[in-house]
């Protein structure tokens, strides 16, 4: 069973995560590109060896072992898996609407974190 990262991580993004990943599967990394266009990391369930080692590291509590997650936050366990199935594009015909206006919450309530803005983000691409 492999882990998964929710609905915390939107906006957030910390990297914490990544560093201790012994068998790199959280992604996107700060260096890949595509990161300051993603919402938030994902863990590729293929790859993932259900270590823990991440868990600790999140600081919102983000990540859960699939059969942890919390009933309101169950299709971020498919999400994060079609983040490694689908295309970008695929992918973001699927989630990304869902995905924005969370974001547009956070940032609404004022709970994002400076570090978490996701640059070059515009509501009307995503219908909102």
């Amino acid at each position: 069973m492999a882990f998964t990262i929710a609905e915390p991580c939107i906006a957030t993004k910390d990297t914490a995560c990544v560093n201790v990943c012994p068998v790199d599967c959280i992604h996107l990394r700060k260096d890949e590109d595509g990161f300051s266009g993603t919402f938030q990391l994902y863990i590729d369930p293929d790859t993932c060896i259900d270590c823990g080692a991440c868990v600790p590291e999140c600081p919102v509590s983000a990540i859960f072992p699939n059969e942890d997650v919390p009933e309101n936050w169950r299709e971020y366990i498919d999400m994060n898996a079609d983040w490694y199935k689908l295309g970008r594009e695929e992918f973001d015909a699927k989630w990304s609407q869902q995905q924005a206006g969370i974001y547009v919450a956070k940032v609404a309530s004022g709970e994002l974190k400076e570090e978490g803005v996701v640059e070059g983000f515009d509501a009307a691409n995503y219908g909102l």
